[in-house]
């Protein structure tokens, strides 16, 4: 606390206390003493681009169907009703592109982005081959064991053509399942590549 000192005309001195004032910094809050807002940093054109197309959920995606293909041609390869190794190879496939997707989708690596790229092509290829193969299958009847009437014998013929006849719709519900998993990871391949592409390209353009 301040003082001041007056004499009055008759030679007698006063002691007046003297309040100092507080500043109009310290009655400000913090965000007016500063006088600014705290600036977000802008997100890259390249990480928008990137996230834009969802990366997350395709991969999650095609980590699924590679699942289903994976289990799906288990069955058949150990039934030996089909060839399993075909839908096991596409399903590795997908797993390991929607994984390297999964990993990338901070949009922030230009090489991850490139890898998804070229991982993502590679599985709509094997995917447009699968559907090619499994429109193949469907139009094609399963070889099995023939059904042959015999009136002299116990045969169950009718038996014998019912399993022969549930088989074969089995079996063409299993291609069918197989080819609309191919079609949705060609349709999930491309999109992922569309939006990696962009954001690919405008991040080599920067460097330039």
């Amino acid at each position: 606390m301040a003082t001041s000192l007056t004499t009055d005309a008759h030679g007698a001195r006063v002691l007046t206390p003297v309040i100092p004032l507080v500043g109009s910094e310290a009655a400000q809050g913090p965000s007016e003493k500063k006088g600014y807002k705290t600036k977000v940093p802008e997100v890259p054109y390249m990480t928008r681009m990137f996230l834009k197309g969802q990366p997350v959920a395709l991969g999650t995606v095609q980590i699924l169907i590679g699942i289903v293909m994976i289990a799906v041609g288990a069955v058949t390869w150990f039934t030996q009703t089909l060839y399993g190794e075909i839908p096991l190879c596409l399903g590795i496939s997908f797993i390991f592109s929607g994984s390297i997707t999964l990993n990338a989708h901070k949009g922030t690596s230009s090489p991850m982005i490139k890898s998804t790229v070229a991982l993502n092509i590679i599985s709509a290829l094997l995917a447009i081959s699968g559907i090619c193969y499994f429109c193949f299958a469907l139009t094609v009847k399963l070889q099995l064991n023939p059904c042959y009437k015999d009136q002299n014998s116990d045969f169950d013929y009718y038996g014998c053509a019912f399993v022969e006849k549930t088989l074969q719709v089995l079996i063409n519900g299993i291609n069918g399942i197989l080819l609309v998993l191919s079609v949705l990871e060609v349709c999930v391949c491309m999109t992922t590549v569309v939006f990696s592409c962009k954001a690919s390209i405008q991040a080599s353009g920067t460097k330039l």
